[in-house]
């Protein structure tokens, strides 16, 4: 009975934070429902930390501990910031900013038990899965939740659940790594089967139309399929991308079938333009600018930062420079030596799960140079603590 309550308490609150169903319920159903499930989310995994310990075995992960410091620091200095500033992010209050942190700690108690880690490795995988699905879903029903309804017209990007195309696009890409690992074939219909859902979260990665999914994934394609880049089969790959590189400077000549709006042209010459290292034409969105505008801030207040939830109120689109911004340049170094201490400790694992570990946390790394919420996401730092556990354990389940 104690372990299906620990359960409950767990898996359905990462359900929900995985496929939005707190944006769903909000939009199909009522807001005050969506409340209802966001808070008693958060009361649930509380109770399931209170729960658990009373009584739980297993060893407490060393590496994925240093996010309490780091919290620690975030806090006090954000805080003593925003007491000396005044400022007080308008968009939403303090204590959303604690979601995240009560997610941490309740996963970082919750998977000190190996049976849920793998059961938590199974939920994660198939709600990453299931919204890679549901981003083409949506996207080809046109549904905009911009918008809040489906538009008369194609959308020129996917945003999936979150909507936010460079969110489902690392999602899709993540839930690519975690798949290849969680699901082996033991015959030919699987293997098919595999390639099948393989090609489906590709797709999906596709229609976001997201720069830097793209470039994420190529260079994690690479990373997980190591072992095929020998002898002739490097040649083939050469060939391969000889190809694509030829179809992307003739690409032009394709746009008058393919029927694309002018802002899905302006994002595949982007790309191209990427690929190429054409850097004087490379578009970012306007990132660029707002992330000028960011640093501003940062260098007047580079010891002590501006406050709680800044930088996402002036939309710097930095992960890292928001740590910054927010708590000052001491909490800024703290932050990028645990991020090193998840790139190095994983090296001295064996090379799968070196190159799992690593495909994942350069997936969220780079993303964290243009999106400011990375970290902030229920969804995505409970991976930390996964990936915690198993450079700490030396295997995955």
């Amino acid at each position: 009975m104690k372990g299906k309550a620990i359960i409950i308490c767990f898996i359905w609150p990462l359900i929900c934070a995985c496929l939005n169903i707190q944006l769903l319920t909000g939009v199909f159903i009522s807001i005050e429902l969506s409340q209802l499930i966001a808070y008693s989310n958060v009361l649930l995994i509380m109770l399931g930390v209170f729960v658990i310990l009373k009584g739980s075995d297993g060893q407490l992960s060393k590496t994925a501990s240093l996010w309490f410091v780091f919290y620690i620091m975030y806090y006090c200095f954000s805080l003593l910031a925003s007491g000396v500033s005044g400022f007080e992010n308008p968009d939403y209050s303090m204590i959303a900013t604690i979601v995240p942190v009560i997610y941490f700690v309740g996963f970082y108690y919750f998977l000190r038990d190996e049976a849920y880690t793998k059961m938590f490795f199974k939920v994660i995988t198939i709600c990453y899965m299931i919204s890679a699905i549901l981003t083409i879903f949506f996207f080809k029903i046109n549904y905009s939740f911009d918008d809040l309804g489906i538009r008369p017209y194609p959308l020129d990007r996917a945003g999936g659940v979150y909507a936010d195309a460079n969110n489902a696009a690392m999602v899709s890409i993540l839930a690519y790594i975690l798949f290849q690992k969680f699901y082996v074939p033991k015959n030919k219909i699987q293997k098919a089967f595999k390639i099948f859902l393989s090609l489906v979260v590709v797709y999906s990665i596709l229609i976001t139309l997201s720069t830097t999914g793209l470039f994420i994934f190529v260079l994690v394609f690479i990373i997980t399929n190591y072992k095929f880049f020998k002898g002739f089969k490097v040649l083939i790959l050469g060939v391969l991308l000889m190809l694509f590189y030829a179809a992307l400077f003739v690409r032009e000549q394709f746009y008058k079938h393919l029927n694309l709006s002018v802002r899905q042209i302006s994002k595949i010459d982007n790309i191209y333009n990427v690929l190429t290292f054409n850097t004087e034409k490379i578009d970012s969105s306007g990132r660029s600018e707002l992330l000028q505008h960011l640093l501003h801030y940062v260098y007047e207040k580079p010891i002590m930062g501006n406050g709680i939830g800044f930088s996402t109120f002036v939309r710097g689109h930095n992960t890292y420079i928001g740590v910054w911004a927010d708590a000052g340049i001491f909490t800024f170094l703290f932050f990028l030596f645990l991020l090193v201490i998840y790139l190095v400790k994983p090296l001295k694992l064996n090379i799968t799960l070196t190159i799992f570990c690593l495909s994942m946390l350069v997936t969220i790394y780079i993303f964290m140079l243009t999106l400011q919420t990375v970290i902030n996401q229920t969804y995505i730092i409970v991976l930390f603590v996964f990936i915690g556990y198993i450079i700490d354990r030396k295997r995955l389940i």
